[in-house]
C-alpha cells in the first residue's frame, strides 16, 4: 500500500486537500472529513488513470520533505494528511 501526503486547508464549510506529488489531484468538501474522502478517491482515480496509460507513478514524498520544500504553510493554517492507495 502506498501513502501520499495531502495538504488540508480550509475553514467553516469550505475545505480542500491537494496532493502535491500528483499534479492536479485534489478534493474538497464542507468538512475536513469530506475533503479528505474526496481527495482519497481522487488519488485512486489519478493513479489508476496513469496505470491504464502505462505511465510512471511518482514516488511519494514524506511530510518532512514537503515541510522542507515549503509546500506546507508553516503558519499553521495547513495540515498534512495521509492519502492511502491500495
Amino acid at each position: 500500500m502506498t501513502h501520499y501526503v495531502g495538504i488540508l486547508d480550509g475553514a467553516d464549510y469550505v475545505w480542500g486537500v491537494r496532493v502535491p506529488d500528483l499534479p492536479g489531484c485534489h478534493g474538497g468538501g464542507a468538512s475536513p472529513e469530506e475533503a479528505i474522502a474526496a481527495a482519497t478517491s481522487a488519488t485512486h482515480e489519478w493513479i489508476e488513470a496513469r496505470i491504464a496509460k502505462h505511465l510512471p507513478i511518482p514516488n511519494p514524498s514524506t511530510a518532512a520533505d514537503l515541510l522542507r520544500s515549503g509546500e506546507i504553510d508553516r503558519s499553521g493554517r495547513e495540515s498534512a494528511v495521509i492519502m492511502r492507495h491500495r
